[in-house]
């Protein structure tokens, strides 16, 4: 009898055999996927509902309060009074003002008197109305009628899946193409994962401490302190950019004299890459120069991402915590493992660089324990 005739080559079995037919899961494409083209594809499908859902407004700046009518608006918010609430047209790029008025106020008397406070509002989509992040919304804020808001946690996260045009989503995207690759080969799926969304909290906190900074120690008008960032603490902050810099710091720890093409044309080594956008995002910072807030988030980023790199034992611990092992990360070939261990030979243990250090113990980790465990 040849194969062919045999029952479990056939596509269809013949009735009454106990052959078993297997069912291919719904997610075994998705497991098939690296877990940077989910990334990416989640950041573009994101942003393509983002453009195409209807506009809501929501808060662009501090309340800024009628000079005349100072004293009447701390005494609305000690008393938590009622008030009113007119949204004025937004114009093309989408801003518009709020006025407030103290009490009920009937439709037919607005805009015949003076409000007590105005703020600008930003239309924008539901979703980012929800994921955007500012100290506001994720920390703390008073409305002019005493009422408070903030505790939205979940914004050091949501926002680093948002864009605002297809150049900024572009250029995100192309950043974790060329150097996500290298961080899933080496440290695996839920690390590459973890890196990433580690750097994108660790930007957004940043940014939050440098804004309270500026609120607390140089309010409008006052002092410009290099480093910190506006006083107004609804300035949005969005993009995946600092979970981006994150992954490219980590690369460049990984694999610090790998070439790569800039822009396809300029061929630069990654620690180079990774020192010239650190020294960049230090500068924009520290000269309050365009998208400050933007750099703090890098900046934030890199630092989260270079940092959990050089300890990757960090992410094993915090998996084990959830009860999930790992299989051991892949920290250095073995052409690198060698050379390390051929300068131990020649110049001794004292000759090793920190990150040569950290290489050669992580490797030694995962060759002692193959189920990624610590113990």
């Amino acid at each position: 009898m040849g194969i062919s005739d045999r029952d479990y080559s056939r596509s269809n079995p013949p009735k009454g055999s106990r052959t078993r037919v297997m069912r291919r899961s719904p997610l075994a494409g998705l497991r098939s996927l690296s877990a940077n083209s989910i990334l990416i594809a989640i950041c573009c499908l994101v942003f393509f509902i983002d453009e195409r859902l209807p506009k809501v407004p929501v808060q662009l700046s501090e309340w800024k309060v009628n000079p005349a009518q100072v004293e009447a608006f701390n005494d609305i918010r000690r008393a938590r009074s009622e008030t009113t609430s007119v949204r004025l047209p937004a114009n093309e790029q989408g801003v518009g003002i709020i006025l407030v008025y103290p009490g009920r106020m009937p439709a037919e008397f607005v805009l015949q008197v003076d409000p007590i406070a105005q703020a600008q509002y930003l239309l924008v989509s539901p979703l980012r109305a929800w994921l955007q992040f500012t100290t506001a919304q994720a920390i703390f804020s008073l409305e002019p009628d005493g009422s408070m808001h903030g505790l939205q946690f979940w914004r050091f996260v949501g926002y680093g899946f948002l864009h605002v045009g297809l150049a900024h989503l572009f250029f995100n995207m192309m950043g974790l193409w060329i150097f996500g690759g290298i961080v899933e080969e080496r440290f695996g799926r839920r690390r590459f994962l973890a890196i990433f969304g580690f750097s994108v909290v660790t930007g957004a906190l940043l940014f939050l401490i440098l804004n309270a900074l500026g609120i607390a120690f140089a309010p409008e008008g006052g002092i410009s302190i290099p480093g910190l960032l506006s006083s107004d603490p609804y300035t949005p902050l969005v993009g995946a950019s600092a979970g981006v810099y994150g992954i490219i710091l980590a690369a460049a720890w990984l694999a610090p004299d790998e070439e790569i093409m800039l822009f396809f044309v300029l061929p630069i080594k990654l620690r180079i890459l990774a020192l010239f956008l650190i020294g960049l995002s230090v500068w924009t910072l520290l000269s309050s120069g365009q998208n400050a807030g933007g750099e703090a988030a890098h900046l934030g980023g890199a630092i989260a991402g270079w940092w959990i790199a050089s300890r990757p034992h960090l992410l094993d611990d915090f998996f084990d915590l959830l009860g999930r092992r790992l299989r051991p990360a892949r920290v250095a070939d073995t052409r690198e493992i060698d050379r390390i261990l051929d300068k131990v030979r020649e110049q001794g243990l004292g000759a090793l660089t920190e990150r040569e250090r950290s290489t050669l113990r992580n490797a030694t980790d995962a060759g002692r324990k193959p189920d990624g465990a610590r113990r």
